[in-house]
């Protein structure tokens, strides 16, 4: 699972208040890295607004932050706040257009990103030079798998604003991540580049650090090992800067993990997958890749477990790797019926990717089928058939999957044969029981006959016996 590793580092900005993240001080507090709120990176600095219009943002903010604190807003709060943000911006103008900003912050939060999305577009055509609106709407098109357009616009958050930080942090995170998935050189110098930009003016942001030492591992793993050390060396650096504030970083910990799995060390690697998703339960990754482990060592429960917390992170919702990977768990815990669905979600989420049907197909073959109790059923056996036949027909022309390709026709023959094997054992059983009939029936007769026997010869006794007593009689 180490290609499947997400982004790290993207931001969903929270009202005008700064940036979430995925690290924590040692007192449990989320920490917010990349310096500066909404408010201060913003092209319109609120700070320069008047009186009046300050305070009734505050106010806004205030009840905000007050029904916040009481737990998960309702729908009809969220859209109250988000018009109460925007009426602030009716109410004011440009000098408050982070309320306008915020209005679409509370949907986003909220969960309706449709809603977010179109109050950001409507921030960036009243304010085109607003780079905290071109960052949210590049975060929503990042978690709908629209990668290109929402790297391009990172970049124009960038171009909007050039102190900015948090879109400069995401934009390089963009670059990283096509790079891992096309390594070319431009990419990784710009990503680099871009990165080494926010040191420069912030030489403690967690972000930066996490994704310059996410790029140099992925160069590493990609191209040139001897990036893999100054991964390492960036971890170390960025873990004593984070320890000054007393903070640490899942996506630290993630990416130690996953520098130790290049030295085939599973279990010093557990140990960091677990670090990390103790500092953030949510990480996906880090769950991503301790169900590797786990199933490499059948610990199927705790795969499950970890995988089941992956795939609720937008990203991970459309990964393949994380359903095959639920599904192999679910079926090492017999959850045949779950496993089954895992799988089928796998298949929905890419057509093209022809694994499902080969696990699909040994679903059926090596457990559902070789576990039936009862009479022998070919139902579930022709079932892994089909899947095995249909994974062959995909597979078939890609050499990736050779080993799997034959291994599936192998095992359609061996249905096959299984099936052929029953046959003639019923046959052979059938003839066995006519002949032991026959045996009987033969049996039965030739106790038959000497009964019959006995029994004349009784009779011819007894015949005989009385002849004589009358023989006897009639001479005296």
């Amino acid at each position: 699972m180490r290609n499947t590793n997400r982004i790290i580092g993207l931001m969903t900005l929270s009202l005008a208040l700064g940036v979430g993240a995925c690290g924590k001080n040692k007192n449990g507090k989320t920490n917010n890295p990349g310096g500066g709120g909404a408010a201060a990176a913003a092209a319109i600095d609120p700070t320069k607004a008047s009186a009046e219009a300050k305070k009734d943002f505050a106010a806004v903010a205030q009840q905000y932050a007050a029904a916040k604190a009481k737990g998960s807003l309702s729908a009809g709060q969220c859209d109250q706040f988000s018009k109460d943000f925007e009426s602030v911006y009716r109410k004011h103008g440009q000098q408050m257009t982070v309320a306008y900003f915020n209005a679409g912050a509370v949907w986003d939060e909220c969960g309706d990103v449709e809603k977010a999305e179109q109050i950001y577009q409507g921030v960036i055509k009243a304010v085109p030079k607003y780079d905290l609106s071109y960052n949210n709407l590049g975060v929503i098109y990042w978690n709908r798998n629209q990668e290109e357009k929402a790297l391009d616009y990172f970049k124009k958050a960038v171009d909007a604003n050039i102190a900015t930080r948090a879109p400069r942090n995401n934009l390089a995170a963009a670059l990283r991540n096509k790079y891992a998935n096309s390594p070319d050189q431009k990419l990784f110098e710009d990503a680099e580049k871009t990165l080494q930009r926010v040191l420069a003016v912030d030489s403690s942001n967690q972000l930066a650090y996490e994704n310059l030492a996410r790029l140099y591992y992925d160069r590493g793993r990609l191209k040139d090992k001897s990036y893999l050390l100054l991964a390492g060396l960036v971890i170390k650096q960025a873990t004593e800067v984070l320890k000054k504030d007393n903070i640490e970083s899942a996506d630290l910990f993630n990416l130690t993990g996953l520098l130790l799995m290049e030295r085939d060390d599973q279990v010093e690697a557990l140990k960091a997958f677990k670090k990390a998703a103790e500092i953030n339960p949510k990480h996906a990754d880090a769950h991503m890749n301790m169900a590797l482990i786990a199933i490499n060592f059948r610990d199927y429960k705790t795969a499950e477990d970890s995988l089941s917390i992956a795939i609720k992170d937008q990203r991970q919702k459309k990964n393949v790797e994380a359903y095959l990977g639920l599904g192999v768990a679910q079926r090492g815990l017999r959850k045949y019926k779950e496993a089954e669905a895992s799988f089928k979600k796998a298949m929905d989420i890419s057509k093209s990717d022809p694994r499902p049907l080969y696990n699909l197909g040994i679903l059926y073959h090596e457990h559902i089928a070789a576990t039936q109790e009862g009479d022998f059923d070919k139902a579930p056996y022709n079932t892994a058939k089909e899947y095995y036949n249909k994974f062959v027909s995909k597979a078939g022309g890609n050499s990736t999957f050779a080993p799997q390709v034959d291994d599936a026709k192998n095992r359609v023959v061996a249905i096959d044969q299984l099936f052929k094997d029953i046959e003639e054992m019923k046959k052979l059983e059938a003839e066995q029981k006519a002949m032991e009939e026959l045996a009987k029936k033969q049996q039965e007769e030739e106790k038959k006959r000497l009964l019959d026997l006995e029994a004349k010869a009784k009779a011819a006794a007894s015949g005989g016996a009385a002849a004589g007593g009358d023989a006897g009689g009639g001479g005296g």
